[in-house]
């Protein structure tokens, strides 16, 4: 009776043996049936057949479904864009095939998005004819690789791919045999084992075994910035002895671990060696605003409720490039209505500035003059009027004129021989125009901050009243 016991055993243990067995031979009996035997089957011998006779060619886990044939996408076929190129992958002559067959917009873009080689018009139509079956060849056609003659020459790098995800459905088939015991377990798993090195051997060596998804940083990014603190050794076998600096040496290697991936933006033609060494005053404003975050660059507007723009309508103009006149109420209280000062934002060099924009420098500090980057100028004569400054050329050396010019006027000569840009306004009516002057406005200014600035400032005279040309500008017919 003990011995029939033990042979019940030993039958059941060696039936789940085999069972386990089977179920990876079944796995890989495909693969065996392709790479056996009889020649092997192109893949886009296998899309022809599945195009010629109308079955769908599903794509699950960048692997083609060819009516039971599981090939990867990125696996060669017989079929070249031009004799100096390799074989093309299958999955972009399908999915070629594909967004053609469907109507579909086909273009260098919407393949790359998915990750596919792009096929041209010249190769397109003769190759869709191929396959439907409409023509027994076509131009790109390797004979000897889509007779089976010869086998493409595949990229190490996509062997590996196909031999990892041959070896995760192995895995994972396999281990959804369920034994009942510990021993059929280990031969299941064992088996396994065996055929994962034959695997991995076939796809290209120990390459195709990796399945990791590529981190942020490697290795070799770590030990590129490796340097030794001390002898490896040293600190190994004196545990607890303080090492020298070691404070600032872990304070150094985590600002590099946390800004490693921060490239560090070379100096350009804005920066102070593009100007002869010379800093220029977008630098002397960063370091102004460094010490003091209110320390924000300062644009000055007319005093004036008739100009083209003031400080009712500034900051929609140059910041939103919405032009507004101002109404009847606004412009008969202009004095109480205005505000001190307003604030408009703009991109300058990559970088968000915050402006402060003001229409009188009375009690003006010396400070605040140096924060002065850009005066809209109206024309009148009193309003340059006590700032400091010798003569209306020093002003405009110093800080950057602009002049608007209203639609239907002319400029005035006194104004066209100071260093001024002049920038036409449009009609009212013409909103989208408005945003074209204001960037043209910002483009002078940049300029400006870009360049270094001579500056012009004295302390023992100022502005007096602007000599105003008597003679009116004649109009251009």
């Amino acid at each position: 009776r003990a011995c029939a016991h033990a042979r019940r055993i030993g039958g059941g243990r060696m039936a789940e043996a085999a069972d386990a067995e089977a179920a990876v031979e079944n796995v890989t009996a495909p693969a065996a049936a392709s790479s056996g035997g009889g020649r092997r089957l192109d893949p886009l011998v296998l899309l022809r057949r599945c195009a010629a006779t109308n079955k769908k060619v599903r794509l699950v886990d960048d692997v083609l479904d060819f009516d039971g044939h599981h090939i990867h996408r990125n696996a060669k076929c017989g079929f070249k864009l031009s004799p100096a190129d390799s074989c093309i992958d299958i999955g972009s002559v399908w999915f070629m095939f594909k967004e053609i067959s469907g109507d579909k917009p086909y273009s260098q873009d919407v393949a790359k998005k998915h990750g596919f080689k792009y096929i041209g018009v010249a190769h397109r139509g003769d190759l869709c004819d191929y396959l439907v079956g409409r023509a027994d060849t076509c131009r790109g056609l390797v004979l000897e690789i889509i007779e089976g003659r010869k086998r493409p020459l595949e990229d190490r790098t996509a062997a590996g791919v196909s031999g990892g995800g041959a070896l995760r459905g192995t895995r994972q088939r396999t281990s959804g045999a369920k034994p009942s015991t510990p021993q059929a377990g280990g031969a299941a798993s064992s088996g396994a084992r065996d055929l994962s090195r034959e695997q991995l051997q076939k796809a290209g060596g120990s390459a195709a075994g990796k399945d990791f998804r590529a981190a942020d940083i490697s290795y070799a990014d770590v030990q590129a910035r490796v340097r030794p603190v001390k002898d490896l050794d040293v600190l190994v076998r004196c545990p607890g002895r303080t090492v020298p600096n070691a404070d600032l040496i872990l304070k150094i290697a985590q600002d590099e671990v946390n800004n490693w991936h921060v490239r560090r933006r070379r100096d350009g033609p804005r920066d102070a060696a593009s100007v002869g060494g010379k800093i220029p005053l977008i630098r002397e404003l960063e370091a102004l605003i460094s010490e003091d975050k209110a320390n924000k660059p300062i644009i000055l507007v007319p005093c004036n409720k008739t100009s083209p723009v003031n400080l009712l309508n500034v900051v929609r103009f140059l910041q939103d490039g919405v032009y507004e006149k101002t109404d009847v109420e606004h412009t008969r209280y202009f004095e109480s209505t205005r505000m001190e000062y307003v604030d408009l934002v703009r991109n300058v060099q990559g970088k968000m500035w915050t402006f402060e924009v003001r229409d009188t420098a009375k009690n003006f500090t010396k400070s605040q003059w140096l924060r002065v980057v850009a005066v809209v100028a109206d024309g009148s004569e009193w309003q340059f009027s006590g700032w400091p400054f010798e003569t209306i050329v020093d002003l405009f050396t110093t800080i950057k004129g602009v002049f608007f010019r209203e639609n239907g006027t002319l400029t005035p000569l006194h104004v066209r021989d100071w260093s001024v840009g002049i920038l036409d306004m449009h009609p009212l009516q013409l909103q989208h125009r408005f945003a074209e002057v204001r960037d043209l406005f910002w483009v002078e200014v940049e300029k400006f901050l870009a360049s270094y600035r001579n500056k012009k400032f004295v302390n023992h005279t100022s502005l007096d009243k602007v000599r105003i040309s008597s003679e009116k500008p004649k109009p251009v017919l």
